[in-house]
C-alpha cells in the first residue's frame, strides 16, 4: 500500500474531525451540519477533514461523478469555510475505502498528540457492526454521531444497535456519549442526484455546486 497522502492541516493543530463519504454531489448538510457539530461538540480549534471515498464498501455502485468532479464540487462547497480541508488519501490509493485503514493512515501522519475523531450519521452508526474491524476503529478514534431520520433520538439509535446483538449494554452506554444532540441531518446526495436527473435544481445544493453540475452536465445520464 502506498504511503499516505499528506494531510493538509497546520502542524499546530491538536484536534481533527474526519468526515468520509462519496460527496456525490456534496450538499449543504455536508457542510453546515458538519461544521455546526464540530464547533459545538469539539470546539472551534478543531479542523474538519473531508475524506472523499474512491469507492464505498457499503454501496454496490461506485460514484456517479468522476473523482475530479467530486473534488471540484467539494472545493466549491467548502470555499471560505474556516478550518475545513479535503484529504484525498482514499481516492489516491484507489479501490474500496475501508475506514480502519484510513484512520490508521491519518494517525500515522498526525502523531499521538492530536485528538482524532470521525463524523457519521445515525444510519451508519446503526450498521457499524458490519464495518470492517469495527472495534479496531473505535480503538483508533471515537465517532461523533449525527441523528437523522428515522432515528431522531439517542434512544431510537441505541434500540436499533441493540437489536443487532453485536453490542453489550456497556458498549451502548459508551455509544450514547458519542451522539451529538444537535440538528437532525435530512439531506441526501441520492435524492439530489435524482432531482438533477429530473431536470430540477436541488435546493439543498450550494448554488456554486449547482452551476458546476449544470456546466458539466453531471448526473444527466443516470
Amino acid at each position: 500500500m502506498n504511503a499516505p497522502t499528506p494531510l493538509p492541516v497546520p502542524d499546530s493543530v491538536r484536534s481533527v474531525l474526519l468526515f468520509g463519504g462519496m460527496f456525490d454531489p456534496p450538499h449543504i448538510a455536508h457542510v453546515r451540519l458538519a461544521v455546526q457539530a464540530r464547533d459545538e461538540a469539539l470546539g472551534t480549534d478543531t479542523y474538519l477533514v473531508y475524506v472523499p471515498a474512491a469507492r464505498s464498501p457499503h454501496k454496490a455502485d461506485g460514484p456517479a461523478a468522476d473523482d475530479r468532479h467530486r473534488l471540484a464540487m467539494l472545493a466549491l462547497a467548502l470555499d471560505e469555510v474556516p478550518r475545513c480541508v479535503v484529504w484525498t488519501d482514499e481516492i489516491d490509493r484507489g479501490g474500496s475505502s475501508f475506514w480502519i485503514d484510513t484512520l490508521g493512515r491519518a494517525r500515522s501522519l498526525l502523531g499521538p498528540h492530536v485528538s482524532q475523531r470521525f463524523l457519521i450519521g445515525a444510519d451508519q452508526a446503526a450498521a457499524f457492526d458490519r464495518w470492517r474491524d469495527c472495534r479496531g476503529i473505535l480503538a483508533l478514534a471515537d465517532p461523533l454521531v449525527l441523528l437523522r431520520e428515522p432515528m431522531l433520538s439517542t434512544h431510537a439509535l441505541l434500540g436499533r444497535m441493540r437489536a443487532t446483538g453485536s453490542w453489550s449494554e456497556a458498549d451502548l452506554a459508551r455509544w450514547s456519549g458519542f451522539v451529538w444532540d444537535g440538528s437532525v441531518a435530512s439531506a441526501s446526495s441520492t435524492e439530489s442526484r435524482s432531482q438533477v436527473v429530473a431536470g430540477e435544481l436541488p435546493p439543498d445544493i450550494d448554488p456554486r455546486v449547482r452551476e458546476y453540475i449544470e456546466l458539466y452536465g453531471l448526473y444527466r445520464d443516470r
